[in-house]
């Protein structure tokens, strides 16, 4: 007999769950897209349920009672959210998104692995910070038409005192001037490029690493869950014989705030994986083309001391500076050549004609 071939039928178990995965990854693409909609479906429905009932402050007398019921709050509203952001990161872990961005990390890192471009992240990593700085700084000299060249010759490391006594300058550019003397050299090491992880920030090209970020998310509510965990040991709970319209819609107003942290720590979860920690690799990525390109245009290793550590600002000042002096140099040496030449030509014109 022949058998019948049915593409839909998984031919083993790495096709079957892979088919699972990707059903789990469309079901939670459906979920945060329709998360507002839903929560904002139960805000309505609640509010419809509280506001049939005569709302009234909790008496004095019962301010004990209070206090119980807010603590059993705050520990079911904090295990959901944990128990979600966990929810959360799995499935930001399964996207394409993350999957896409881990393989271009990893193929990125290997080519400099195979090549042997690691001994040169030190000397990179200067460069870098280096090149970050001068691009700093002038950004900020440039707003106010101030040359870098002319900002290394007079003005660099110069106090307000002395700035005000040139007259050349204005009160913004002056202004400008210090804020650049305080642009201080960010930190940049080998460590920061090759192992993984991410944040956000204006100069720094890596910051706070997700998983950091993460712990910071759940320690703010630490300390509540250990008082709460302490309370609700020593609760007594009565059941409600006769419930009642207004027993039901304070219900629905308890469990608004449980849900909505759920949604919370799942939003917070997938987002530390397919946010955070995908812009961290893109920006690892990118500085591991920028090794490679350096490498491939400047193919001899430049001999440093002290390559382990992170370059001085005087450091960098001296260098930048030096840069431009012998850029000054070479220009002056090649501008008395000129007339010469040009004599030369004269003289053999002269010649011609006697």
């Amino acid at each position: 007999m022949n058998q019948i071939n049915n593409d839909k039928t998984p031919k083993d178990v790495g096709q079957a769950v892979e088919r699972v995965g990707k059903t789990q990854r469309k079901v939670t693409r459906n979920i945060l897209n329709n998360a507002g909609t839903i929560v904002g479906i139960f805000i309505i429905f609640v509010v419809i349920v509280v506001f049939t009932t005569d709302i009234k402050l909790t008496g004095a007398m019962k301010w004990a009672e209070l206090s119980l019921v807010f603590f059993i709050l705050l520990f079911c509203s904090f295990s959901m959210y944990v128990n979600y952001a966990s929810n959360g990161t799995r499935a930001g872990k399964n996207s394409e998104t993350f999957i896409n961005s881990y393989t271009n990390y990893d193929t990125t890192k290997k080519k400099i692995v195979e090549n042997k471009y690691q001994t040169r992240l030190p000397e990179f990593c200067r460069y870098y910070i280096k090149e970050e700085l001068t691009n700093a700084r002038n950004a900020i000299l440039s707003e106010v038409g101030i040359d870098f060249d002319t900002y290394l010759k007079e003005y660099i490391g110069k106090d307000k005192t002395y700035l005000e006594t040139d007259n050349k300058l204005s009160k913004s550019q002056i202004e400008a001037i210090l804020k650049a003397n305080a642009v201080k050299p960010i930190k940049l090491t080998p460590e920061m490029i090759m192992k993984r992880g991410r944040g956000n920030g204006s100069r720094n090209p890596l910051e706070i690493k997700p998983e950091t970020k993460k712990k910071i998310h759940l320690s703010t509510k630490f300390t509540t869950t250990a008082i709460t965990s302490f309370i609700t040991g020593v609760i007594v709970l009565d059941v409600i014989i006769n419930p009642t319209w207004a027993t039901f819609a304070a219900c629905c107003l308890k469990v608004l705030l449980v849900v909505l942290n759920g949604f919370m720590g799942y939003k917070m979860g997938y987002e530390n994986i397919v946010v955070d920690t995908v812009e961290y690799m893109n920006d690892q990525v990118d500085l591991m083309n920028q090794l490679i390109q350096y490498i491939e245009a400047h193919p001899e290793p430049e001999i440093a001391e002290d390559e382990g550590e992170t370059p001085k600002e005087e450091d960098c000042i001296k260098e930048i500076q030096t840069v431009c002096e012998t850029q000054e140099k070479t220009e002056s040496k090649e501008e008395p050549k000129q007339p010469e030449k040009k004599q030369i030509e004269i003289k053999k014109i002269t010649n011609n004609i006697e």
